[in-house]
C-alpha cells in the first residue's frame, strides 16, 4: 500500500514538475533577449552581430513553442534538445559580446 502511494505521489509531482520546465526554457529565452538587448547598448555587438544572434533567438523561439502546441508540455526529449539549443546561444551570444569587435 505505501508503494503504491508512493507512486501516486511521485506521478503526481511529475505532472506538476513538467510545466515548470518549460517556464524555466522560457525564462531563459527572457534573459538571452535581454543579454542581447543589452549587447546592442553597450556597444558589445555589432549590428550584424546582433541580428545573426536575434534571428537564432527567434528561431529557438519558435522551436519552444512547436514543441509545446501538442498538449502544452515538453516531453524529455524535447527539453533535451531546447537545454542543447539554449546551451548553445549562451555560448554564441558570451562569444560575440567579448570578441574586440565593437560598433
Amino acid at each position: 500500500m505505501k508503494k503504491h502511494i508512493l507512486a501516486v505521489v511521485m506521478g503526481f509531482g511529475l505532472m506538476v514538475a513538467l510545466p515548470a520546465s518549460a517556464a524555466k526554457a522560457e525564462r531563459r529565452q527572457a534573459t538571452q533577449q535581454a543579454r542581447i538587448i543589452d549587447g546592442v547598448k553597450s556597444g558589445e555587438l555589432t549590428g550584424r552581430e546582433a541580428v545573426r544572434l536575434e534571428r537564432q533567438h527567434h528561431a529557438l523561439q519558435r522551436e519552444l513553442r512547436r514543441a509545446r502546441r501538442d498538449d502544452g508540455r515538453l516531453d524529455a526529449r524535447e527539453r533535451v534538445r531546447i537545454n542543447r539549443e539554449q546551451n548553445r546561444l549562451d555560448r554564441r551570444i558570451a562569444r560575440q559580446k567579448h570578441d574586440a569587435q565593437s560598433r
